[in-house]
């Protein structure tokens, strides 16, 4: 949920909460002071009733007097109920329609209280309807100097309560209403603000930014004019870019010095690199017996040759290093090669080299890059082995691959410490054939593993 959603539904919620509270007090406010108004402009009327004539004749009713005040009642309109009560509350006449239902005692609690004079509305029991509670106006009735009765008048019929039912919701519809024309407004409001000084500029700042890759690193003076908000991050950024803008341009510079470099030191090995060729080739020409030790250091003087000519086409190019060409490989010819590479350096401290693996073991990978890898595992186990000792290759077959292991004794005497550039560059081509270097090392055993897979997935 992004930020626009979930500011307009924040929006919308609190608003509609707001509304809903709103409506509620507005209503409750409206019948509180309806209520109390009305209870206030009827405080006396029971009393005028009771005083307009006599209502008891010894220790009953008066029917007459009754008689009047219901007539009495025809003339205010059906907005009022009079009830004859006793001194316990309890209806002894009322003026409701034969057949009709009512409560027969009334609560003497809130009549106390309005003959008291406490704060109105004071809200008492409704014969007609129970459930409700409605403003009254009481008179006591007295017979020689004690109360006989109350004469109880409900001010808010049973036909107003049924009107008010029904149009008790225009008010509040009316305000949710106008609350929803409110939240529309005010999200829109909300919405244009947040668009235009927060979204639009956040929009600008990473354009220019995803321009920046696009144009060394650079960005436009004018990308730190922002408004207030953004203005600290802009700055940031701005000085980001100059910093990363000076180091694109230190790399450059060092790059093209480094290509200089290589290729005035290739053209400087060139040269003899071809004669010692030519001597060799002039060799085995010349002699009818071959000799493998010239045969060797004829193919690695070969090898060294076209390794040159490759830096020396790629320094000329000013591109990136080539992808790794993967193909499927024979891995014990690979291994082959490169122990036969460095017999002579194995032969001059007596160290044997065995190879465990299947002819039949292929893997995908780049051949070139398999031998540097072979080449320099097997330069540091000759250089840590003591003499007249055995380096072990051995390999297992996995499920998704070969696993390889290279396995020697170490010498004491041999310099210690970290293997330096040979280890980085077994850990680099391990990484471009998605496997990773495992080392097991203590003082007089030294094991490095890793796993060459029968597939290659690209990245």
């Amino acid at each position: 949920m992004n930020f626009k959603l979930r500011l307009l539904l924040l929006t919308s919620f609190w608003f509609a909460l707001s509304a809903l509270v709103i409506g509620s007090f507005v209503t409750l406010q409206q019948t509180h002071t309806e209520q109390r108004t009305q209870q206030m402009l009827h405080r006396d009327l029971a009393a005028h009733m009771r005083d307009d004539s006599p209502l008891m004749e010894g220790t009953n009713y008066n029917p007459k007097a009754l008689k009047s005040i219901f007539h009495t009642l025809m003339l205010l309109g059906p907005d009022f109920e009079i009830y004859f009560l006793d001194q316990q509350g309890r209806v002894r006449s009322h003026a409701a329609p034969e057949g009709k239902d009512i409560q027969a005692q009334v609560s003497l609690k809130p009549i106390e209280q309005f003959l008291t004079q406490q704060t109105l509305p004071i809200l008492g029991d409704d014969p007609r309807n129970p459930a409700q509670k409605k403003v009254f106006s009481v008179a006591p009735i007295t017979e020689f100097g004690s109360v006989v009765g109350y004469l109880y008048v409900v001010i808010g019929s049973e036909q107003r309560s049924l009107l008010d039912a029904e149009f008790s919701m225009l008010p509040i519809v009316h305000i949710l209403s106008l609350a929803m024309v409110l939240i529309f407004s005010f999200s829109m409001l909300i919405y244009w603000l947040v668009n235009r000084t927060l979204l639009i500029p956040i929009a600008a700042m990473s354009q220019g930014l995803q321009a920046q890759s696009r144009d060394n690193f650079c960005l436009q003076p004018d990308f730190i004019k922002q408004v207030p908000e953004l203005c600290p991050i802009s700055q940031h950024f701005y000085q980001m870019s100059q910093r990363i803008q000076r180091q694109f341009l230190q790399l450059q510079q060092q790059e093209s010095t480094r290509r200089e470099l290589l290729m005035q030191l290739s053209h400087d090995l060139k040269t003899p690199l071809s004669s010692v060729l030519g001597y060799l080739e002039t060799w085995q020409l010349q002699q009818t017996a071959s000799n493998p030790l010239i045969a060797t250091a004829h193919r690695n003087a070969q090898k060294l040759a076209m390794q040159l000519e490759q830096q020396l086409t790629l320094a000329r190019s000013q591109k990136p290093q080539p992808e790794p060409q993967f193909e499927l490989i024979a891995l014990a010819h690979v291994i082959e090669e490169s122990i036969e590479s460095f017999a002579v350096h194995a032969s001059r401290k007596q160290i044997k080299v065995n190879l465990t693996m299947s002819e039949a073991t292929q893997i995908q990978g780049d051949k070139q890059l398999l031998q540097r890898l072979f080449a320099n595992l097997l330069e540091n186990a000759i250089r840590h082995a003591p003499a007249k000792s055995r380096i072990n290759i051995l390999s297992d077959s996995r499920k998704h691959g070969v696993s390889i292991s290279v396995q020697n004794d170490v010498d004491p005497d041999a310099p210690s410490g970290d293997l330096g550039l040979g280890t980085k560059i077994i850990q680099s081509i391990l990484a471009l054939h998605q496997s990773k270097l495992s080392t097991l090392k203590s003082s007089s055993h030294y094991n490095q593993s890793f796993e060459l897979p029968n597939t290659h997935h690209a990245h």
